[in-house]
């Protein structure tokens, strides 16, 4: 961005740009450590695994799209601000008057009930949400911004115990299922402002990742050999999302500010390669077979409306729409059983909202007075449906931003509470709680300076 010209020779770097590389420096080592501990919970360990449900189709939906959304149930199609660039309507990027840079990540711990009432499992794992990097070409006019984000996640383990006749003798042996990997997706695109009241925007998105099933069957029995099956595929597709956005403005005084926002992502058909490995625990190659083939992503819409008051208060609702019973593949997914890739998903439908309160707007204040407090929540219909039966959860969003000596440079603390599915039938129900912590890092940069 360019601002305060003059004939003059530009000083070749300015204090601004000094402190801009300075804090970027300190963002990396943050992001580093996020990775470290990333690695860390999604490798080795007893415990380094997530909902069961994430084996069916192409694994549980990610889709991070701001840490201020998170906070908010979820939603952000409709928010506009000069910080939080929501990855999901490219419409708002126009929005931006500042460089901005976003990593967030967190930890989840799972804790799954059987139909017995009886604690199936226990787990905690790390994850990266996403990494955002957003320029104005035309400060609050035209945008740019560059992101990284999961698209889905595979990360489960169970274990069923059983037993079998082997010439006459009953030999006890276990099935142990895992499932791993996961779809990502890297995009960019820009924003541009029509006016004082509509906002449109198209980004372009590569979708690619890999999932891997591993079936090990164990016996007591030291005379029989444990034996495996690895199912391990790799994806990779192109996808667009085009968005807009419209404010009307003074509703109850000059500094209110009501927006609609929506988003449409296109349907995405990825290619497919195949990998089966038949094995044992001494020669896990010892057949392997490859095929290709391809598997058709359904749309995804977003619509939602936030009203703003000054800068104090902020209050958001969104729905979103995804019909994975559309869901179209010419290579079985979600494991070794074929039923679960298609027959058992359904449309994903997901409604929510929350408000966020800053207490103070002066820069003198303390800082908890100037930081913003957000609660919200949401209510889902998964995308699986195992045995026919729907899967609903429900949860209880928030955190609170931190301002930094940085203007426009917050520190976000979020967490999510909330249960998944239920005990009828075969089904498990998960109570699960995730904490994240974001860096929303904004400042001018390439500013030419005035030589006095």
């Amino acid at each position: 961005m360019l601002s305060n010209v003059s004939a003059a020779r530009v000083s070749p770097v300015s204090s601004s740009m000094s402190r801009s590389f300075s804090t970027v420096r300190s963002v990396f080592v943050v992001l580093a450590a996020l990775l470290s501990a990333e690695a860390s919970a999604q490798v080795g360990g007893s415990n380094d695994y997530g909902s069961i449900y994430s084996r069916y189709g192409l694994g549980e939906r990610a889709g991070f799209s701001s840490s201020q959304a998170a906070m908010l149930g979820r939603t952000g199609v409709s928010m506009r601000t000069g910080i939080y660039n929501d990855l999901g309507n490219p419409a708002l990027w126009s929005d931006q008057t500042v460089t901005t840079f976003t990593v967030s990540g967190g930890v989840t711990g799972t804790r799954s009930i059987d139909d017995l009432n009886t604690e199936a499992s226990r787990a905690t794992a790390g994850d990266l949400f996403g990494i955002q990097f957003g320029v104005p070409i035309l400060p609050g006019r035209l945008g740019a911004t560059v992101s990284y984000r999961p698209y889905s996640r595979t990360n489960y383990r169970s274990a069923i115990a059983d037993s079998i006749e082997v010439e006459g003798t009953s030999v006890d042996y276990q099935l142990n299922q895992e499932g791993a990997g996961g779809l990502q997706e890297i995009g960019g695109g820009l924003g541009l402002r029509i006016g004082d009241a509509i906002q449109v925007g198209a980004s372009a998105s590569a979708i690619f990742g890999s999932t891997e099933y591993l079936e090990r069957t164990t016996f007591d029995d030291p005379g029989f050999v444990e034996t495996r099956r690895a199912l391990g595929t790799q994806y990779r597709g192109v996808t667009a999302t085009l968005g807009a956005a419209a404010t009307l403005r003074g509703l109850t005084n000059e500094n209110d500010g009501l927006t609609f926002g929506a988003a449409l992502t296109l349907p995405t058909r990825l290619d497919a390669s195949r990998t089966l490995t038949v094995g044992n625990s001494l020669d896990r190659d010892t057949l392997a077979s490859s095929i290709d083939g391809e598997a058709t992503l359904p749309l995804a819409a977003r619509a939602g409306v936030a009203f703003r008051s000054g800068g104090r208060w902020l209050v958001t609702a969104e729905g979103l729409y995804e019909p994975w019973s559309q869901f179209e593949t010419t290579l079985p997914v979600g494991g070794f059983d074929a039923s679960r890739g298609v027959n058992e998903l359904q449309d994903r439908l997901r409604v929510g909202g929350g408000f966020q309160f800053v207490p103070s707007l002066s820069r003198n204040a303390r800082l908890f007075q100037r930081s913003a407090y957000r609660l919200g929540g949401y209510a889902e219909q998964a995308l699986y449906a195992p045995t026919g039966s729907s899967v609903s959860t429900l949860a209880l969003t928030g955190g609170i931003s931190l301002p930094t000596r940085l203007t426009g440079a917050r520190f976000d603390l979020g967490f999510e509470l909330g249960t998944r599915g239920s005990t009828d039938g075969v089904l498990v129900r998960d109570t699960f709680l995730k904490g994240s912590a974001t860096i929303n890092f904004g400042e001018r940069w390439f500013v030419r300076r005035r030589l006095d």
